[in-house]
């Protein structure tokens, strides 16, 4: 059996991701799309939902954002389909449509990568109000970022999601840092009044300029992920009043 580099196994998976698995020589790799910015349609209003890190709850929080909009609404997931938070959670699968899988709840509009190198999401075919981006700090700021870094540094809107923990706290502090201006800052766990004292010492840490809120912990979905079932009313509730936040207008 031939031994392979760790680099070698890595580029083929990238191209099994892509297509390019026919046998015999491996043709020239194809160029990528140029597009690198994503305009919203008009009257469309979006909002990037940023995971702290993994783990923390901010696929749920995008869904029940999109959900409690009222309003036809989508999320957008931007992350390998291996870290997926909805291969279970639409009521119905649409099929997939350039390098994005998408699927229904109600008024909701799921879309998710069909690969790790999904290019810009594709218009949707009926008009949206909100489009709700679902992603994390990692891929959001990092290198190569493309599409998904300009909708970060371009948008009013971005909620940054954490749990109610230490370094949870703590990586809030730091992503909002980086993130270098005006914010809103979800806390996944008990309510604010209800930190343990260490959160509430290590929430000293977080600027100003970002805005509060907690959001329940759901046991049950901590189980199950999501699912075609209808989110909890405590998350509803809870995502109602962050979209109030964000529907304030500035002073």
């Amino acid at each position: 059996m031939t031994a392979h580099s760790v680099a070698e196994l890595r580029d083929a998976w990238r191209a099994i991701e892509a297509g390019e698995f026919a046998h015999g020589p491996r043709s020239a790799p194809v160029a990528r799309s140029a597009a690198t910015v994503w305009t919203p349609a008009p009257g469309e209003r979006v909002v990037a939902v940023v995971g702290c890190a993994g783990g923390v709850g901010a696929s749920t929080v995008a869904l029940a954002l999109a959900t409690a909009a009222g309003v036809p609404a989508r999320v957008v997931e931007c992350c390998s389909p291996l870290a997926s938070g909805f291969p279970a959670a639409a009521n119905a699968e649409l099929g997939t449509e350039g390098t994005w899988r998408r699927g229904s709840r109600g008024d909701v509009l799921l879309e998710r990568p069909v690969t790790s190198d999904a290019t810009v999401p594709v218009p949707t075919e009926s008009s949206v109000e909100w489009t709700v981006v679902d992603a994390n700090w990692t891929t959001a700021s990092g290198m190569g970022a493309g599409w998904l870094g300009s909708v970060l540094r371009t948008l009013d809107d971005v909620v940054l999601v954490t749990n109610a923990t230490v370094p949870g706290v703590g990586r809030l502090q730091s992503c909002a840092e980086l993130l270098g201006r005006d914010a809103l800052g979800v806390v996944v766990g008990p309510t604010i009044k209800r930190w343990p004292r260490p959160v509430k010492v290590a929430s000293a840490g977080i600027p100003a300029r970002v805005h509060i809120a907690d959001f329940p912990l759901d046991p049950r979905l901590q189980v199950t992920g999501l699912t075609p079932d209808p989110l909890p009313a405590p998350l509803l509730k809870a995502a109602q009043n962050v979209l109030a936040l964000l529907r304030k207008e500035p002073t």
